[in-house]
C-alpha cells in the first residue's frame, strides 16, 4: 500500500516537471579531492625519531611525480602542484608540525562531466600515488594508504565536488549582495593585514641573514669556501617549501601565537559573513533535499572504521561530522557541505586573488561535500558520485516531491553510521526510516525523473540508476540474511572490511598463549584494525587489491582507460586547457604557475593571465 501511494506521489510529481534540462543528465562538472596517510613498513622496528617527516615525504612523492610527467608549481602555494593530467598534488600538514612523521598528500582529480571518466580520473590518481610512493629515493620502504581514519583515530578521507545552482530568484539576488559586500571586507582585510605581515617577512628575512651568517662561517671552517655547490641545483620548489615554516622558527613562540591569533581576528568578519551565507543562503534547495541521501548512503557508500573502543561503524567520517554546512576548517570544524575553499578565495591569499572573486558571482559554483569515504569499491565510488549529479539534475528541475527530509541530521548520521546491521531508524517527515528505506526511495523517484526525460538528454543516468540498484541490492541482501554476502563482497567496502575482520584466524588474534583478558582484548583489537588499515593499501600487499586479484569482474574501468588519463584529462572540461598548458609551459623558458581557474604566464612585465573556466 505504501509503495502504491509513492508510486501516485511520483506519477504527480512527473506531471508537474516544468524544468526540462538544458543538457544531458549527470554532465555537470565534478571532481574528487583526496587525502592519502603515508606510512613505513620496515620489518625492522624504528623509534619515532627516525621516522621520515611529513614533509620529506611529500617532497620525495612529488619527486617521483615530476619524473612521470611534466607539472608546474601554484600561483599562491608553491608547495601545491598541478599536473599534466589536470590533477594536483597538496600538502595537508600544519607547518608547525611538517616535520614529524605523519601528514597526509592530497591529490585531486581533474574536473570533468561524466562519472564514467572520474572513476577513471580516480583510478589513475591512484595509481600514480602508488607508483610514486614506491619509487620514491628514500631508505625507507614507504606505503600508501587510502583510507578516512588511522589508527589514532584521526579522520581525513575525500572531498565531493560538484557545480550546481547556488541559488534562483530572489536568493541569487540576495547571494550577490552578500558576494559583493564580502569583497569589501576582503579588500579591507588585506589592507589591515599588510603591516602585520610585514612583521611577518620581516622576522622571515632576519631568520634567513642570520642562518646564512652561520652557515657561511660554518662552511668557511671546515673548507675555507664561502660556497656550497649543492644551493646552485637547489629546485625554486624546495627553497619555497620552508617559508611557513620559517614563520614559527623565525621568532617566538609566543609572538607567532599573537601574530596568527591578530590574522584570524582581522578576517573574523569574512568569516562570520561567509558563514551566514553557507548556513542560509547558498546551495539552499541542494542542501534541502540531498541531506537525507548523504546521511543514508553510509549503508552503501561508507568505507568501514573500527573504532579506538573497538566498535566498528559503517563510516569514520559520518562519526566526525559536527555540523550541516560551514567552514571547516577555521574553528576545526567537520561540516557534511563545507566551504573552505570560499573561505580561501576571501581570506588565504594576496591582492592577487581580488580580480578572481568576480566568479563568485556566478549562477553556478563549486559545491562540496565532506561526508564523503575514501571508496577503494569501484562500484562505491561510481555511484558515490554518479547519485549525487543524479539527484542535482532532479532539485534544479524542482523534481522534488516526495523526498524524504530527516530531522536533526547529524544525530541521525551518527546513529545510521553507528549500525552496521542496518536496522535503525531515524526521524524523517514521512515518519521513521531506515538508511536503506531512505536509499530505496530517493532510487525510486531517481528513476521516475530518467524515465520522464526525452532519451536523448538521459545521458549516463540509466547506467548510474542500474549500478545504484545493484549496490543498494548487495546492502539489502545482507540486511535480510547477514550470511547473504556474495553480491556484497568487493562492492560495499564496510561490508568486505567486515567480513575480512570476521574471517580473521582466531589463532592470529592473540600473540601470547594464553593471555590475560585484557591482553587479549588488545590484540583482538590490534588484529582488526591491521585488516582495517591495510584494507586500504595501495600495492600488492593490500587487501583490497589481493581480493581484486581473485575478482576482475569487480573492476570498472579497464587498464588502457586508467593509462590514458594518467597522461591527460578529458575533453570538455577547463582541465583540458589547464593540462595542454602545462605540458607546453612546464620547464620552458617561459615560467607557469597555475590555479585551478586559470593561470600566470611568463616572466616579468611579459607576465599574463590565463583563464581556462568556461562559463558554466
Amino acid at each position: 500500500m505504501a509503495e502504491k501511494r509513492r508510486n501516485e506521489r511520483n506519477l504527480r510529481a512527473r506531471r508537474r516537471l516544468h524544468v526540462q534540462p538544458r543538457r544531458p543528465l549527470v554532465s555537470r562538472l565534478i571532481g574528487l579531492e583526496t587525502e592519502y596517510a603515508t606510512m613505513v613498513a620496515d620489518p625492522q622496528m624504528l623509534e619515532i625519531e627516525d621516522l621520515p617527516s611529513a614533509r620529506f615525504v611529500y617532497q620525495q612523492i612529488c619527486e617521483a611525480i615530476r619524473r612521470e610527467q611534466p607539472t608546474v608549481a601554484g600561483v599562491f602555494d608553491r608547495e601545491q602542484m598541478f599536473l599534466a593530467n589536470g590533477g594536483a598534488v597538496s600538502f595537508e600538514s600544519h607547518p608547525s608540525v611538517s616535520s614529524q612523521p605523519g601528514g597526509l598528500v592530497e591529490i585531486a582529480t581533474p574536473e570533468v562531466r561524466s562519472p564514467s571518466e572520474l572513476l577513471a580520473c580516480q583510478r589513475s590518481i591512484d595509481e600514480l600515488a602508488a607508483e610514486a610512493t614506491a619509487d620514491s629515493e628514500t631508505s625507507f620502504d614507504l606505503r600508501i594508504l587510502k583510507n578516512s581514519s588511522d589508527a589514532m583515530g584521526h579522520v581525513y578521507g575525500c572531498h565531493e565536488n560538484y557545480e550546481t545552482e547556488v541559488g534562483s530568484g530572489v536568493m541569487l539576488l540576495v547571494y550577490r549582495c552578500f558576494v559583493l559586500l564580502l569583497w569589501l571586507i576582503q579588500t579591507i582585510s588585506l589592507l589591515v593585514a599588510m603591516p602585520l605581515m610585514m612583521i611577518v617577512l620581516g622576522m622571515m628575512g632576519l631568520s634567513r641573514l642570520r642562518k646564512s651568517k652561520n652557515k657561511s662561517a660554518a662552511d668557511e671552517t671546515e673548507s675555507g669556501s664561502f660556497f656550497d655547490e649543492s644551493d646552485f641545483g637547489r629546485d625554486s620548489t624546495d627553497a619555497n617549501a620552508s617559508q611557513s615554516e620559517e614563520f614559527y622558527e623565525a621568532m617566538p613562540g609566543w609572538l607567532s601565537v599573537t601574530l596568527v591569533g591578530l590574522l584570524r581576528l582581522v578576517h573574523l568578519p569574512t568569516v562570520i559573513t561567509l558563514t551566514f551565507v553557507a548556513q542560509h543562503i547558498a546551495f539552499r534547495r541542494q542542501r534541502k533535499y540531498l541531506t537525507a541521501m548523504l546521511i543514508s548512503r553510509v549503508a552503501l557508500c561508507g568505507a568501514g572504521n573500527l573504532s579506538p573502543d573497538g566498535c566498528y561503524q559503517t563510516s569514520a567520517k559520518a562519526m566526525a561530522v559536527d555540523s550541516i554546512a560551514h567552514m571547516g576548517g577555521f574553528r576545526g570544524e567537520r561540516p557534511i557541505y563545507v566551504f573552505g575553499h570560499w573561505l580561501s578565495q576571501f581570506c588565504a591569499k594576496s591582492f592577487f586573488s581580488l580580480g578572481s572573486t568576480k566568479q563568485m558571482f556566478r549562477r553556478r559554483q563549486r559545491m562540496q561535500i565532506a561526508l564523503s569515504d575514501s571508496n577503494m569499491s569501484d562500484l562505491a565510488e561510481y555511484v558515490k558520485v554518479g547519485s549525487v549529479s543524479l539527484l542535482l539534475d532532479m532539485i534544479e528541475a524542482n523534481f522534488t516531491h516526495g523526498l524524504p527530509i530527516v530531522q536533526k541530521p547529524v544525530d541521525s548520521l551518527h546513529r545510521l553510521a553507528s549500525d552496521w546491521n542496518l536496522v535503525t531508524k531515524v526521524p524523517t517527515n514521512q515518519g521513521p526510516m531506515s538508511a536503506l528505506q531512505i536509499q530505496k526511495l530517493y532510487l525510486s523517484t531517481a528513476r521516475a525523473f530518467v524515465d520522464s526525460v526525452p532519451a536523448n538528454l538521459r545521458g549516463e543516468a540509466k547506467l548510474v540508476l542500474y549500478r545504484w540498484q545493484e549496490l543498494y541490492d548487495g546492502a539489502a541482501r545482507f540486511r535480510k540474511n547477514a550470511t547473504d554476502t556474495g553480491l556484497a563482497i568487493g562492492r560495499i567496502d564496510w561490508l568486505t572490511k567486515r567480513h575480512l575482520m570476521d574471517s580473521l584466524d582466531p589463532e592470529t588474534l592473540s600473540e601470547h598463549d594464553p593471555p590475560s583478558a585484557s591482553e587479549s582484548s588488545t590484540n583482538h583489537w590490534a588484529a582488526r584494525k591491521k585488516v582495517d588499515l591495510r584494507y586500504h593499501e595501495l600495492s600488492d600487499e593490500g587487501y583490497y587489491y589481493m581480493l581484486m586479484e581473485s575478482r576482475p569482474e569487480l573492476s570498472l574501468v579497464d587498464d588502457k582507460q586508467i593509462a590514458r588519463r594518467r597522461k591527460s584529462p578529458p575533453a570538455g572540461s577547463p582541465a583540458a586547457r589547464r593540462g595542454w598548458l602545462i605540458r607546453e609551459f612546464a620547464g620552458g623558458d617561459e615560467t607557469m604557475q597555475s590555479e585551478w581557474a586559470y593561470a600566470m604566464i611568463g616572466n616579468g612585465k611579459a607576465r599574463r593571465r590565463v583563464d581556462f573556466a568556461e562559463e558554466i
